[in-house]
């Protein structure tokens, strides 16, 4: 029991130990773009070159050498899959509201042809009593 529990450790400590490498080397590989010049950044396969931009709310931005875009996880990549999940969430609820507004429709459509259909029935009862009457 003991050796299994022993086993257990080693195995989440070496989990552990890969993971908390990863995450250094993943840094590093982006530390290592941070601050060239354009012509060591266009050398280097790992990074890329940003030119200069202005953003939409005026903000100038200088040109930039950064880690191409499938080498790491770095942090604008994964704010922008942030915005993007986040967006996708907003269309999925907006589908999901629709589906509901849908629903409830068809419900109200089918409550609606019900009360049409029972009140067709009552009208014709009477109409048949008035005439086995007469």
């Amino acid at each position: 029991m003991s050796n299994k529990k022993t086993m257990n450790q080693r195995l989440l400590s070496s989990v552990i130990a890969i993971f908390i490498a990863m995450m250094f080397s993943f840094s590093a590989q982006a530390a290592s773009c941070k601050g060239k010049s354009q012509s060591s950044c266009s050398a280097d396969k790992n990074c890329s070159w940003v030119s200069a931009y202005k953003r939409k709310d005026g903000v100038k931005v200088s040109g930039h050498c950064r880690v191409k875009a499938g080498n790491t996880s770095s942090k604008k990549s994964s704010k922008s899959t942030k915005k993007q999940s986040s967006a996708d969430t907003k269309s999925k609820q907006k589908k999901s509201t629709k589906d509901v507004d849908k629903k409830s429709k068809d419900k109200k459509a089918k409550k609606d042809k019900k009360a049409k259909d029972k009140k067709a029935k009552k009208d014709k009862k009477s109409k048949d009593k008035k005439s086995t009457k007469n």
